[in-house]
């Protein structure tokens, strides 16, 4: 269960007030959490993303949660939560008539190429553990905030933080339960706003490898096409144009 500061809003949601940072309150005591445990708040101070960037947005405008996942996969499989939580968010959001798409790895973009979501997994190998931690935008209202970020309510979706909170937890379990029957990430090909573009991948050495983005391997990695194929399994990507 989580600490006592934090209250209980819905079966495995607790909430803070304010906090640093929901990802790291969870990691820290990931043992004090069940599967499907979420730990949510409007109102984070020091968020981070992927390769320790900060995630900050006004206070009231983004919901942030931390949710801790002990599915039931091949170790090589673990590193697909990401697409598993992302292709989740999507596929709810286009049922809402909002025509996003997930840039890989990490992104959920609006229909303007905005994004909407960022997603970040830690694994913690002592007790096979993924912690997958969620910002979204929900309404920024008269906050300034940059050029590049959309919220939901800018493409007319409204909610609480409580209550896109609570639906979003369920939609994800579902998901892992899905995923948990069938690990293949060609499933999450329908749903990837990166495939058919012409890409950029920053590359960890720094080199760059442009081409088109076709599919997805076997373990979530991109595809990319150029003179030759190339398998992407970590990169900062950034789209060009459209193929």
């Amino acid at each position: 269960m989580a600490q006592k500061e934090h209250r209980r809003i819905a079966s495995g949601v607790y909430w803070a007030e304010q906090v640093a940072s929901t990802q790291d309150v969870v990691v820290a005591g990931a043992s004090n959490f069940v599967h499907g445990d979420v730990l949510a708040t409007d109102n984070q101070t020091a968020g981070r993303g992927r390769l320790d960037r900060s995630w900050d947005t006004p206070a009231g405008t983004a919901a942030a949660m931390s949710m801790v996942l002990r599915p039931h996969l091949e170790p090589q499989q673990f590193g697909m939560l990401t697409l598993v939580v992302a292709d989740a968010l999507v596929r709810w959001f286009r049922e809402l008539n909002v025509h996003a798409g997930v840039k890989w790895p990490n992104d959920v973009l609006g229909p303007d190429g905005k994004k909407l979501c960022g997603i970040l997994a830690q694994w913690i190998p002592e007790t096979k553990t993924v912690v997958v931690g969620i910002g979204t935008n929900l309404e920024f209202g008269q906050a300034k905030v940059v050029a590049t970020a959309a919220a939901l309510a800018d493409y007319g979706v409204t909610m609480t933080a409580h209550e896109y909170v609570k639906l979003a937890r369920r939609r994800l379990l579902d998901a892992v339960a899905d995923f948990e029957a069938d690990p293949t990430a060609q499933r999450f090909e329908p749903t990837m706003s990166t495939l058919g573009q012409y890409v950029r991948a920053k590359m960890p050495d720094g080199k760059d490898i442009v081409g088109t983005a076709i599919g997805l391997g076997d373990t979530g990695s991109l595809l990319i096409q150029d003179e030759t194929m190339h398998e992407v399994f970590a990169a900062d990507i950034v789209h060009l144009r459209s193929a």
